[in-house]
């Protein structure tokens, strides 16, 4: 009797799945997937290549990008240079030196991009680049204070600069004012009826200011006419600022006008705010100390109004926490800050993004969305990663940087990326610890050290900053099969199907040598290799191979002259038969510079013979 013929066909194709066994993957899914991502209708292609716009000197920190004086500004902390640089390859401008040569991150508030090094904070309004200092605001800390002392406290010291000003309400008879504090380093500008004077001696070290004659008392009802600016340094307060490597905007309300920011070493559980819509001033008195001072503060996600504070884990504390504002009855910000989750922990100051509005932060055990019921659930982080963790947590996650990019959430780490795709639709997994999975995605040759998404005008363009001082970008704005390739490399791009027994391990099959083939995606240049790999054959081994091209006048290689204009699906045969095997794993694969790669389905055709032996 003759052996039935049955059919197997895999279609539908979703994400890859390192989870299980190869063995054990679904259909759909490959447990091995390399530069593969979804495209239209959800068909695994090819991923897009990148190119290098401009080399700068020393590996690239930081690459940001703000709107200044009207005009777009891309700004690149390289070496221990900021730089200003242009995608059309013009020579990049030299901002400023002497910064420290690691990592830094920014923010735009009030016109400024804000830039925190780690050793001081910078701002640059698009024409100068000045320390934190000498952009500060100058508070005024006490009024209505009598020559001899006392007063009402008014604005907090800034702790980014040592000046700070008293207002003084003149008696008419008294010449010495006493300043609030003794060892005073230096005057300012003395001001009497709004009038600078120098008609005055000092004595720094009392903080004693005395005038040749008595300032005249104020008209009733009148202001205070008398105005000291000094200068009275406090032991590490500019450190508290300067060394913070962690910054977001945030405000009441979930407003964008104010700056929050931590990562200061010596501090590493305490956040700083700054004052309202002035990255200048940052009041000592408006800092807050979160969870204990074992775990460091990582970073921050907006949560509608709140902001989630993520913190280290330590298998003990709370990882997460939420801050909330209101004004007060006098129109002042008033924070609160409460802890909501004990667990998953931040692992990397680099390591957030979002799918649409849901939060996600990198852990050391994957990738875990932060859910928007998080003011009221008890469980306020979820596992999205599952199928990509095995690999993931082998990384040096401490070093990675994550990104969200046309609905996806992508994890940069030692030149490889791993993603979560927000286009495909969710699995629902029966999983105690999370609601859904994303569908995953994994790539290689991608060397980000840093990475920017840049958003406008309807469209995102991917940047990255490299280890050896490129800046690179994907070729998304270009359409051709000439955006397939990395900085001139070929693109290994390969999908595998699972190791297959065909629901019986125990039974030996043979492929028949026709009806076998793989339908590949139109391009006007494309080819594919066919590997079989089986338990007798774990190296596996090319069984075959054809190119696809469509014939197009704007493309034409005279070593491929093609003349056929079918822009529809095509298959490529694997006219080969294999027998006796228990399990077949299929792989398609291309390796071709310049040729865009995309599956439909693959079909095979086999008998099932005699059971195996072992």
């Amino acid at each position: 009797m003759k052996a039935s013929i049955r059919t197997k066909t895999y279609s539908g194709f979703r994400g890859v799945d390192f989870s299980v066994d190869p063995a054990l993957v679904d259909d759909s899914r490959s447990p091995w997937a390399v530069n593969m991502i979804a495209g239209a209708g959800g068909v695994p292609e090819k991923r897009t290549g990148w190119r290098t716009l401009t080399q700068v000197e020393g590996r690239v920190n930081g690459l940001f990008h703000a709107k200044l004086k009207g005009e777009s500004h891309l700004i690149a902390h390289a070496g221990n240079k900021l730089l200003r640089w242009y995608t059309d390859g013009t020579d990049a401008e030299v901002l400023r030196e002497g910064l420290p040569d690691e990592r830094s991150v920014a923010v735009y508030l009030s016109g400024k991009l804000w830039v925190f090094t780690g050793e001081e904070l910078l701002s640059y309004d698009g024409e100068v680049v000045k320390t934190a200092e000498d952009s500060a605001y100058i508070p005024t800390t006490v009024i209505a204070r009598a020559p001899t002392g006392g007063g009402v406290t008014y604005e907090a010291i800034n702790l980014i600069t040592p000046w700070q000003t008293v207002r003084f309400l003149g008696d008419g008879t008294s010449t010495v004012y006493q300043l609030p504090y003794e060892d005073i380093e230096e005057l300012g500008e003395v001001t009497v009826d709004g009038t600078a004077t120098t008609a005055y001696t000092k004595d720094l070290a009392k903080g004693i200011v005395t005038f040749t004659t008595a300032p005249a008392a104020p008209a009733a009802g009148a202001e205070d006419n008398v105005h000291i600016t000094f200068k009275k340094s406090f032991e590490g307060y500019a450190d508290r600022i300067e060394k913070c490597r962690v910054a977001v905007v945030w405000g009441v309300g979930g407003l964008s006008d104010r700056i929050v920011a931590s990562g200061n070493p010596d501090r590493q559980n305490h956040d700083y705010t700054s004052g309202y819509s002035d990255g200048g001033y940052w009041p000592d008195s408006s800092y807050a100390v979160i969870g204990t001072e074992e775990t460091a503060i990582v970073g921050y996600r907006r949560m509608g109004e709140g902001l989630a504070i993520i913190k280290e884990d330590n298998g003990q504390d709370s990882t997460v926490f939420i801050r909330t504002g209101v004004l007060d009855g006098k129109g002042e910000a008033v924070f609160t800050v409460r802890p909501c989750l004990g667990g998953a922990g931040g692992v990397s100051r680099f390591g957030f993004g979002n799918i649409g509005d849901e939060q996600l932060l990198l852990t050391g055990g994957g990738v875990y969305a932060i859910t928007t019921n998080s003011f009221t659930a008890e469980r306020v982080t979820q596992n999205r990663s599952f199928r990509m963790d095995t690999l993931l947590r082998k990384e040096n996650l401490s070093e990675a940087v994550c990104c969200s990019y046309d609905g996806c959430f992508m994890v940069f780490v030692d030149g490889k990326v791993y993603g979560l795709d927000g286009r495909l639709a969710k699995s629902y997994p029966s999983r105690n610890d999370t609601a859904f999975l994303y569908e995953c995605f994994y790539w290689e040759n991608v060397p980000a050290r840093c990475v920017l998404n840049l958003v406008g005008g309807g469209e995102e363009k991917l940047f990255f900053g490299t280890e050896d001082g490129r800046i690179c970008r994907f070729n998304t704005d270009d359409t051709t099969v000439y955006r397939y390739n990395d900085d001139g490399e070929a693109i290994v791009a390969v999908w595998s199907t699972k190791a297959d027994d065909d629901g019986d391990p125990m039974r030996l099959k043979t492929l028949l040598k026709k009806g076998n083939a793989v339908t590949i995606q139109p391009y006007s240049r494309s080819s594919a290799k066919v590997l079989f790999r089986t338990e007798k054959d774990p190296a596996g081994r090319q069984i075959a191979q054809g190119t696809m091209d469509i014939f197009s006048w704007e493309d034409i290689d005279f070593s491929r002259v093609t003349f056929n204009a079918n822009d529809g699906p095509q298959e490529v045969p694997f006219n080969r038969k294999m027998k006796n095997y228990k399990r077949l794993q299929i792989i398609i694969k291309n390796d071709a510079v310049n040729e865009g790669f995309g599956i439909y389905g693959i079909v095979k055709h086999f008998v099932v013979g005699n059971y195996s032996k072992k």
